[in-house]
């Protein structure tokens, strides 16, 4: 009986750790539809809030991030990149199609900044260009 107990304790610790490890393997996927992008500097410019609303196919999507494109040097025509990604809802959702948003704030943009570009994967990608 002692040996059927420890294979089920084992068996459920093995259960739980899989779990675990499948939360953690939930990662972001990229819009298809980036909707609206939109920007503010604070009032000494020392602060730029980037926010990109997307559009996902139903509801429970959750995580919606903007992360700028990791870049060796700085772009020649100043458009920094970013994905704006979300994570896909588990199991029964509603099936509208719904929206998400996300805000990055950077601190201390560059000064040759003029514009931001956000990727989706489809036709989702949008541009703006700051006005100096």
């Amino acid at each position: 009986m002692l040996r059927w107990a420890h294979l089920a304790a084992l068996t459920l610790a093995a259960f739980v750790l899989g779990q675990a490890v499948a939360a953690d393997e939930k990662k972001g996927e990229t819009l298809k539809t980036v909707i609206d992008v939109t920007h503010e500097f604070d009032k000494d410019k020392k602060k730029l809030t980037v926010t990109a609303v997307g559009q996902v196919p139903t509801g429970g999507w959750s995580g919606a991030k903007l992360t700028p494109r990791p870049t060796k040097e700085a772009p020649k025509d100043g458009i920094y990149e970013f994905d704006l990604t979300a994570v896909r809802p588990d199991g029964i959702v509603t099936q509208v199609i719904s929206k998400v948003k996300a805000t990055h704030i950077w601190e201390n943009p560059p000064a040759d900044i003029k514009g931001i570009k956000v990727y989706g994967a489809d036709k989702g990608t949008k541009t703006i260009k700051f006005d100096k």
